[in-house]
Formats: C-alpha cells, structure tokens, sequence
C-alpha cells in the first residue's frame, strides 16, 4: 500500500507542474495579447491624432461635408460630363462634356440644366476654369492646348477659332493621358494644370492675366513634387482653389478621393467619395471638382451624375 501511495505520490507531483505550468503560460500570453492590443489601440489613436493635427490646419473640412444633392441624374447631355466650373459673378455653374455632343452646360446650384452651348472644332475639351470678366478657359486634354473663350450672352455655339489659344511645351502626350484639370486663382493671377498619370503632375502657370493684357509675363512651375510627397492619389482627374488662403483640393477618380495641399504643398486633409459618411453609393467616376463661393463643394461624374456638398 505504501509502494502504491509513493508511486502515485510522485505522479501528482509531476502532472500538477505540468498543469500549472500550462496555465502559467496561458495567462502569460493572455497578458501579452492584452498589452499589444493595448499597444496597437494606442498607436491607432496616435495615427488618429496626427491625422486630425493634419486636418486641423487645412481650409476645407472636409469631414464636415455632406451630400445635398446625390447622383442627380442631367439627361440629354451625352456620356462624358468631365469638368464643371463656378461663375462667382452670377452664383452659377458651367460644366463640360468630352463627348456625344461635345457641349458646356449652365446649371445652377442644384445641378438643374439652364442652358447649353455647343463646343465647335473643340478636340477632347477635358476641364475648364472661370477666369472672370465672362472669360471662360477651357483646356483640350490630348493637345493639351489652354483655349480662352468670352461666353455668349445667349445660348448659341462656341467656336475654338474664335479662342485665344496658349500650348504648353510640358508634359506632352501621345495618348489620352494629357491636361485632365484646371483651376484659376483669381486673387493671386495663378492658373493651375494637372496632368492625370503615366505620370501624375501639377503645375502653376503665373502672370495670365498680363499676357492676356498683351504683356506675355508667364511663368511656369513644376509642383509635382507635392503630389509625390503626398502619394495618396493614382490619378489626378480635376482641381480647385480656395480663393482666400491659395489651398489646393486635388480630385482622384482612381482613389475615390479628394485631398487638401497647402501653399507649401503639404498634405492637410483627405476625404474619400465612396458610400459612408452621408453618400449612398460610391461616387462611381469622378471627373470634375470646384468650390463654390458660399463654401459649397461641385462634384460632376461620368457619365452625367452631379453632386452638391455642403457644410
């Protein structure tokens, strides 16, 4: 009996370490788990932080913007509706389409058609930028060629021989991959073209109201760097301007997104376009983005969807 009890004595001895041992182990990794995820949900808020720091110093907000208008449908237009502008001078908007008819549009502030002016011997027009006076640029994305029309005070044709025309010798194409955006500040006479890829690149053309004046004052600057800095975007499909601080909103169709660069060319602010945060659906091409004068956002997408943000 005694033989039986030492032999079952060792055993217990032996078999309770182990267990003892296993559920050491067991809460020691259950410690780990706790402190990592402890970690990781510190790191997430710091990430959160730097992000908000960031926003907090861009101009748009673009968090607090919400969709007023969704994917209202413009009938009658064709396929391509690529790039809309705001007229500040009558609180409107011209848009433009790069295909089956080729044609600006007026709409207000709702997206409702008011008129059309046929666009003749324009080739691939892609984005314009209201310059003031009733001057109106318009850019040609495969000849990447900066057309500058007067608007008809009625509906009627535009004619591209009627424009006054500037070629610019940067980033030239051989494919559709050209000019594909355009935005003008006013305040500080300074115009800027973005190329979409292959690859992306922003660049500001100073002094065109001087050269329009006769005096041809322009000067070139190559910003792409900005966007590479930045190297959240695939592709550049448009461009605004906030008239008062000079900050550019950078629109990408690829990446589904808007982003802030400053006049430094820091990266501020991001704000997606697909479904949440207010919108239905993902925005599902977009082609053209402008800031109108009462702080709201223009967002036009093919084929003929329009989009009106506010705050």
């Amino acid at each position: 009996m005694s033989g039986t009890l030492e032999w079952g004595g060792p055993l217990r001895r032996r078999r309770w370490p182990r267990r003892l041992l296993l559920l050491a182990l067991t809460s020691s990794l259950l410690v780990v788990l706790v402190v990592w995820q402890d970690a990781l949900v510190e790191l997430a808020e710091f990430r959160r932080g730097e992000v908000s720091a960031g926003q907090a110093s861009g101009v748009f907000r673009l968090a607090d913007y919400r969709a007023a208008v969704q994917a209202l449908n413009i009938p009658g237009i064709g396929s391509d509706l690529s790039g809309i502008t705001h007229d500040p001078e009558h609180d409107r908007l011209l848009a433009i389409t790069n295909a089956g008819p080729v044609q600006l549009l007026m709409l207000d502030r709702q997206g409702r058609l008011l008129g059309r002016y046929p666009l003749i011997g324009f080739e691939d027009p892609e984005d314009l930028a209201w310059l003031g006076e009733g001057l109106l640029l318009i850019i040609e994305e495969r000849v990447q060629r900066l057309n500058i029309v007067r608007l008809p005070a009625e509906f009627g044709p535009i004619t591209r021989d009627d424009a006054r025309q500037l070629t610019l010798g940067v980033a030239l194409s051989n494919d559709n991959k050209g000019f594909e955006g355009v935005a003008y500040d006013a305040q500080r006479d300074l115009l800027y073209v973005v190329k979409e890829r292959g690859p992306q690149q922003l660049y500001r053309i100073g002094g065109l109201r001087r050269t329009l004046a006769g005096d041809l004052q322009l000067a070139i600057h190559d910003l792409t760097s900005w966007v590479s800095a930045a190297g959240i975007s695939r592709d550049l499909s448009a461009i605004t301007v906030d008239a008062q601080s000079g900050h550019l909103l950078l629109l990408s169709d690829e990446s589904q997104l808007l982003f802030e660069l400053g006049a430094d060319g820091r990266l501020l602010d991001r704000r997606s376009l697909r479904a949440g945060n207010g919108l239905h659906e993902d925005i599902p091409q977009p082609e053209g983005v402008v800031l109108g004068s009462r702080g709201e956002l223009f967002v036009v997408s093919e084929p003929n969807l329009f989009y009106r943000f506010v705050r």
